[in-house]
């Protein structure tokens, strides 16, 4: 299975952000990738989210699956804010589009990103709705997980989705660079070692001083080795997968059977 991730820098213009994933999203589907992920908040990076949240009837929404249909390829929808219809908190929301165009699983991200310190204050749970469901689905045949960002930093809940059998982990991402230093470079890692499975860290990159984002989007392996990833630049980074390895590991070292 070829996966691929699309690192780029989101704005405030959709429609600019829009045509740039577009355009990778080719780029990876012309390299024969089988499922592309884009990143956490890909379509509007910005500090309006409740007044740009879109909804599932979004014309965005509906050209995604249609390029889902045209390139026969399974689209991670990164994140994107959706409205919940009140008017002033909108969930964080990952879209999960299978070949054929169907959005067969939505999850709301679960754990929000509260922050305060000298160089940076954020309440993510002043605007957004946690979700209260773990993002499990399939595609292509094989359970697969998701989570979103700030998830990254909760241990349990990638347990979670590991004890219902998911082989693959997606992880929408838009961390900052000063706390990706060391949090993104060790947390990534060991979400892959200790569930024993594929981890596929999608971050966001550009940025200046605080807002600076620490890119770095990469592929691991269920025992934590780097498969591939990029630096800070806007691309796709691509790696085959072999999901006959991880059983052959997992038999080899059953860390997984001992879980109580």
């Amino acid at each position: 299975m070829r996966i691929a991730l699309i690192q780029i820098e989101s704005g405030e213009d959709k429609e600019a952000n829009f045509k740039k994933a577009k355009e990778y999203l080719a780029k990876a589907a012309e390299q024969k990738s089988d499922i592309v992920c884009l990143s956490e908040n890909f379509l509007y990076r910005g500090s309006n989210m409740s007044k740009v949240a879109e909804n599932l009837a979004s014309r965005y929404i509906s050209s995604f699956q249609e390029l889902a249909r045209f390139h026969n390829l399974n689209i991670i929808l990164g994140s994107i804010a959706l409205s919940t219809g009140t008017g002033e908190r909108v969930t964080n929301s990952s879209l999960i589009i299978d070949r054929t165009g169907k959005i067969i699983h939505r999850y709301d991200k679960i754990y929000m990103y509260d922050v305060e310190n000298a160089d940076v204050s954020y309440r993510e749970s002043d605007t957004t709705k946690p979700g209260d469901r773990p993002g499990i689905f399939e595609l292509d045949g094989i359970k697969m997980g998701v989570g979103i960002c700030v998830d990254l930093r909760y241990p349990e809940y990638f347990r979670e989705l590991v004890k219902s059998g998911v082989k693959i982990i997606f992880l929408p991402s838009n961390f900052r660079k000063v706390t990706g230093k060391l949090a993104w470079e060790i947390l990534t890692r060991s979400r892959a070692i200790e569930n024993q499975a594929y981890f596929c860290a999608c971050g966001q990159t550009g940025g200046l001083g605080a807002l600076e984002r620490c890119g770095n989007s990469r592929i691991i392996s269920f025992d934590g080795s780097i498969i591939s990833q990029l630096g800070e630049e806007e691309d796709v980074v691509i790696a085959d997968i072999d999901f006959e390895s991880l059983n052959k590991f997992r038999k080899e070292f059953p860390v997984l059977k001992q879980m109580k």
